[in-house]
């Protein structure tokens, strides 16, 4: 994987999305979508493909394994867990897609536009928010096919936007 930002870059966006989220910074709105984005390519950047990425896919796969081993024999068991965890991450970014939509876009795309990370109360983070960030960033390399294509480049042009922040606001980051 190619960095696009150095490790004191990353350090940096973590603790810039952790300030806009805890502290509510801007309306709720643009807050949650400016956090997010900030924490996705921060993990996309440090985690992916790192201990803590493969043992969260092993934790992930051995739940749905056991899922899978409870059916007793159905038809259902032979299905292939890392295929059915990268189809899984690939409908939580469908679910963020309609999260960071803008509402005006619910005129045209109905109520996929209006969903929205739950509010946090001031001085909270947004739990949701960050759990998706971080599966995403870390296991959007799983989903295939053309919601897997999706996945890995919009998240891929996320990071390449928000890269260069850290050196811009705080110097050589």
């Amino acid at each position: 994987m190619q960095h696009h930002m150095s490790p004191t870059a990353v350090a940096i966006l973590f603790l810039l999305a952790l300030v806009v989220d805890w502290m509510s910074v801007g309306p709720n709105s643009i807050r949650d979508r400016v956090a997010f984005f900030f924490a996705l390519a921060a993990v996309r950047e440090g985690f992916n493909g790192s201990p803590l990425d493969r043992w969260t896919v092993g934790f992930l796969g051995g739940i749905i394994q056991q899922l899978l081993d409870a059916t007793k024999g159905a038809y259902i068991a032979g299905a292939i867990v890392s295929t059915v965890i990268g189809a899984a991450v690939g409908i939580l970014w469908i679910y963020t897609v309609g999260c960071v939509l803008p509402v005006k876009a619910g005129k045209k795309l109905g109520r996929f536009a209006t969903l929205s990370f739950p509010q946090s109360p001031l001085y909270r983070l947004n739990v949701q928010m960050w759990v998706i960030a971080f599966l995403l960033g870390m296991l959007s390399d799983l989903p295939h096919g053309a919601i897997g294509s999706m996945t890995a480049s919009s998240i891929d042009l996320v990071t390449s936007v928000v890269a260069p922040l850290p050196a811009y606001l705080f110097g050589s980051a």
